[in-house]
């Protein structure tokens, strides 16, 4: 075994410190802060995970993300061909085509693979058999269906033009009516997979990729979300409390 990125570097380029270089994880309970627990990380947070095979694998993957979403080496593809906002400024949609479906869509299913997997995070537990079938299509690059794993992507925003970035969320579940949610901020990125998203209607499945290689990714204020708000709050009171 490889001692493998649960996340990709990339994601962590605007977490780092610069002198020195180094960034902080935070675990933090919402209901009891005595057991919220911060740690210093100088790279990437890692794990004996993957094979090599799997690393390469993975790798071409992660760089087509890194690329498309992150505009790492204006390499992206993928481009706007249409962009809304409500008239009080606090949700935004982008109508992306030109994603190739399966280099995204492995790169998704792989990330919540790792996460729900991942003995770094505190990721709340998944069905094992959600686990095996996510671990399956990583293994045998098959994307599944575009509402398999559907993953609904957002960028969190503080205001228009300020991305609430520069930190990681621990994952943590919601659900609606059809569907649990495991959701991670990531540096200003929430990917919020539903998995059972077979089972949503139609129209709950229009911000999910497509194989025809468009997508929707919504913006929208943090303070919309009084849940989210509540959880980066309690992170950043706590992280004011520990850092020296």
């Amino acid at each position: 075994m490889r001692h493998s990125h649960i996340l990709p570097e990339f994601m962590y380029q605007n977490l780092y410190d610069t002198s020195p270089k180094r960034f902080y994880t935070l675990n933090v309970d919402l209901d009891n802060s005595d057991n919220s627990k911060r740690k210093i990380e100088q790279k990437g947070i890692r794990e004996y995970l993957l094979c090599g095979d799997c690393e390469v694998q993975l790798s071409k993957y992660e760089n087509y993300a890194a690329e498309t979403i992150y505009a790492k080496n204006l390499g992206n593809k993928a481009t706007i061909k249409k962009a809304n906002e409500t008239p009080d400024q606090q949700y935004f949609t982008y109508e992306y085509e030109g994603f190739s479906y399966s280099d995204f869509k492995l790169f998704l299913l792989s990330l919540l693979w790792r996460v729900i997997i991942s003995k770094s995070f505190n990721t709340p537990e998944v069905d094992e058999k959600v686990v095996e079938q996510l671990r399956l299509a990583v293994h045998n690059q098959d994307p599944l269906d575009f509402d398999d794993f559907g993953c609904l992507l957002q960028v969190i925003k503080y205001k228009k033009e300020q991305i609430a970035g520069g930190f990681i969320l621990d994952p943590f579940l919601t659900k609606n009516d059809n569907s649990p949610i495991l959701n991670i901020l990531i540096d200003g990125f929430m990917y919020s997979f539903y998995l059972n998203s077979k089972q949503l209607p139609s129209d709950n499945k229009d911000f999910f990729l497509k194989k025809d290689g468009t997508m929707v990714i919504l913006g929208r204020v943090l303070f919309t979300d009084k849940g989210l708000f509540e959880r980066i709050k309690a992170a950043f009171d706590f992280f004011k409390t520990t850092k020296k």
